[in-house]
């Protein structure tokens, strides 16, 4: 995104026409003209054209109809209606001269340019602004500014700005502008940037463009990001830094209005998640040589289908909504840093959810409370969740005696023998789960001292299962997980063309958990 910036100021080294000598008869001449076109092309190192030269006094000079070309004259690099040039001497630079640039138009964008040609453009134009003797401010008006450049691409119309340099190791742009991508605004957009000498050349070391409340579509924020974004808006701030190294750098920053979450998570989900965000706060995006590094944000998500958070897991066909309230999240290249939430996941069908596990099935709507959940460095450190079926209406809730014997197995270490009906009554359940470390313990929800966790009703007589003395060793079962998922993330990354290395396995897997993640806590 540099490049938008800085294709204007390529015009400066017209400074250095404005000091030619003459006669008044001569600085109107053909040859004259023809002398600063050629003067212009051997500073760009590129095709030039200049319509005509106009000396407005002893010190000032204006070029209409100004044209760069790139090599081969194969397309216009950019134009300029009138550049006016003045000699501004102070005591400290008697040589100073200042531009002014009305009108005019440049596209810098994979269609027309290649790397070394607008490098070299760039370079040449800056590059006399930090000796003695050179440009001290460039003003502009009216010009149209296009970058495209692989999947982005940033239009500004009718822009206006100040170019100018802070002694010999600082330079600075301000832009501001009222049509962006197409889009006409009540309130500009802005485009800040500072550039220094770098070893002969000229390095962007910062460019931050600020919009307020646009179409994400319009933004061209899918386009940095590898992400299909039609929907939603942004207001907020992108910026680009670079490294003398070769290193770039983008972060973003703002609010996010409205957001499909397919598009957002259609990367690196193997199914996209279903939902949506009606605010989110951004506090950073940072992609790093295109390659996304760093997500902070905080925010309400709606509507999450559970099924889609649960592909991953190979947990198919399983129903219910959730809605979290993220407090914090943090995630990294090497998974999730930090992520504290709350909310509630309701109209979880028990039957499709054992059903994807395969221990067996039970009827029941399921509604679950999430007053914490908080995972710091890719691991579980606290969970606190209440879980309880919804009364039954038409006809009793059930559960399969083999499913039943298998949850008492693990979860009570209790073995039943094999006589069980093969599906059995229960009139209440609900559980209260409490995690720490990775490590579960059970409460009950209901009973006289509130310590049962389900009824059953066998033989028309109820026989309350109470909490169970132990605690459940989660962390093989999520190791498991994490391993899955991790690879999944992994592979779709890669074939987005986002290749980095996979996010470290938990310190805690070893070769015996990594299994097939159905086989769950136990």
């Amino acid at each position: 995104m540099r490049y938008l910036v800085l294709a204007l100021v390529a015009l400066v080294v017209l400074g250095s026409l404005a000091m030619t000598g003459g006669s008044a008869w001569y600085l109107r001449s053909e040859a004259y003209r023809r002398s600063c076109a050629d003067n212009l092309s051997r500073a760009l190192e590129l095709p030039a054209d200049i319509g005509r030269v106009v000396p407005r006094s002893r010190t000032t000079r204006e070029y209409q109809s100004v044209v760069v070309w790139l090599p081969d004259r194969r397309d216009r690099a950019l134009s300029c209606e009138r550049a006016i040039v003045s000699h501004t001497p102070t005591d400290a630079d008697p040589d100073a001269y200042e531009i002014d640039l009305r009108g005019g138009s440049a596209e810098i964008s994979t269609r027309t340019w290649l790397r070394e040609d607008y490098r070299n453009l760039i370079q040449s134009g800056l590059r006399s602004g930090f000796s003695e003797g050179g440009l001290q401010k460039v003003t502009f008006e009216g010009m149209n500014l296009t970058f495209a450049r692989e999947r982005f691409q940033a239009a500004l119309r009718g822009a206006s700005g100040v170019l100018w340099f802070e002694g010999a190791q600082r330079g600075r742009v301000n832009i501001a502008c009222h049509e962006f991508n197409g889009q006409t605004l009540i309130r500009p957009v802005f485009l800040q940037a500072e550039f220094s000498p770098r070893a002969g050349g000229v390095i962007v070391d910062r460019v931050e463009l600020k919009v307020p409340r646009l179409p994400l579509a319009i933004v061209g924020l899918d386009g940095l990001v590898g992400a299909a974004v039609r929907t939603g808006s942004f207001e907020g701030s992108l910026t680009y830094e670079e490294t003398g190294a070769g290193g770039r750098t983008l972060t973003v920053a703002g609010r996010c209005f409205e957001l499909d979450l397919r598009e957002w998570t259609r990367s690196f989900a193997a199914r996209p998640w279903r939902g949506r965000a009606s605010e989110i706060a951004l506090h950073e995006l940072r992609v790093e040589n295109r390659r996304p590094v760093r997500l902070r944000f905080a925010g309400v998500l709606r509507e999450i289908q559970l099924g889609d958070l649960l592909a991953s897991a190979g947990l198919a066909g399983v129903s219910g909504t959730i809605a979290l309230r993220v407090r914090d999240a943090d995630i990294s290249e090497s998974g999730i840093v930090r992520f504290v939430a709350s909310g509630e996941c309701t109209d979880l069908s028990l039957e499709s959810l054992t059903s994807a596990l395969g221990w067996g099935r039970m009827s029941g709507n399921l509604r679950i409370q999430i007053d914490d959940l908080t995972i710091v460095d890719n691991r579980l450190a606290s969970l606190n969740v209440e879980v309880r079926v919804d009364d039954a209406l038409d006809s009793p809730n059930w559960i399969e005696g083999a499913l039943l014997r298998e949850l008492l197995a693990r979860m009570l270490k209790i073995h039943l023998p094999p006589i069980l009906p093969e599906r059995i009554e229960y009139t209440r359940l609900g559980v209260k789960l409490d995690v720490r470390d990775e490590v579960l313990h059970l409460f009950g929800t209901h009973g006289p001292r509130q310590e049962t966790i389900v009824t059953l009703r066998i033989f028309e007589q109820d026989w309350p299962l109470g909490e169970p003395e132990g605690r459940i060793d989660l962390a093989p079962w999520l190791d498991r997980l994490r391993a899955r998922f991790a690879e999944e993330v992994q592979r779709r990354l890669q074939s987005r063309g986002f290749i980095g290395p996979p996010p470290p396995a938990s310190g805690r897997a070893d070769e015996q958990t990594v299994g097939r993640a159905e086989h769950g806590p136990g």
